[in-house]
């Protein structure tokens, strides 16, 4: 991961106006419930990314998966909460929540402990362009597109727990719906996989009905100066070439 940001290719690449077309394009998905949020839908804004070179072979970088953009803050009144933008899982009303509303993301504060990576601006979407030529199982991206309902669930994973463990049941019995209680008085602060200054990360064991061996895809094989984005909920991890 080399630490350059404002390089001439790199600034060649943002400025171009097939990117800016693409940035305006995406910018189309969102939509405001309030009329009145201090955003702009129609101005594009460049964020600086660095320059990722992987080698065949290399699994030093094959990042498991994960979510950018904070991690215990999606709990906290100070962080996500300042905004109301997971109001409506929290409220039992998840089938409501509208994950490209831009609204209640201005007032958000996603960055509470000064993470490595964190941004205190409202990142729409993340991406990278390519340089060469990447395919499924050759280190390329993959991503849960499942963005409403993986976002509920990962919410209100803290809240449940299993009544049989894993070790003692069949997967299907152990993921059944009967199999997990509301945790009440015997909750803890466990936010699974959340860590103030990290990003937040996933796996089977903490989020099991995720089951991320099937529900994460490859991205399509993608070209020099092919540019792939992700929603900023989007749980996504690296592929090891």
């Amino acid at each position: 991961m080399y630490e350059l940001y404002w390089s001439q290719p790199q600034i060649k690449a943002r400025a171009h106006p097939n990117f800016l077309k693409v940035q305006s394009a995406l910018m189309n998905f969102w939509r405001s419930s309030n009329p009145n949020s201090p955003i702009s839908l129609s101005q594009t804004l460049t964020y600086a990314d660095r320059l990722r070179i992987r080698q065949p072979g290399d699994a030093k970088f094959a990042l498991g998966p994960h979510i950018d953009g904070g991690s215990v803050e999606r709990w906290e009144k100070h962080g996500y909460g300042l905004g109301g933008v997971y109001d409506k899982v929290f409220e039992g009303s998840w089938e409501e929540y509208d994950p490209w509303d831009v609204s209640g993301r201005v007032s958000a504060v996603m960055d509470n402990y000064n993470g490595l990576g964190a941004c205190s601006m409202f990142r729409m979407f993340q991406g990278w362009m390519s340089i060469s030529n990447s395919r499924a199982f050759e280190g390329t991206l993959l991503v849960n597109p499942l963005l409403q309902l993986s976002t509920a669930y990962l919410l209100l994973r803290p809240f449940f727990q299993p009544i049989k463990q894993l070790e003692d049941v069949p997967k299907e019995a152990y993921l059944a719906a009967d199999n997990w209680v509301f945790s009440g008085s015997e909750m803890t602060s466990e936010l699974q996989g959340a860590t103030p200054g990290h990003g937040q990360e996933l796996n089977a064991e903490l989020h099991p009905h995720l089951e991320l061996d099937t529900s994460m895809v490859h991205m399509p094989e993608v070209k020099p100066g092919d540019f792939v984005a992700w929603h900023c909920d989007s749980k996504f991890s690296s592929s090891q070439p």
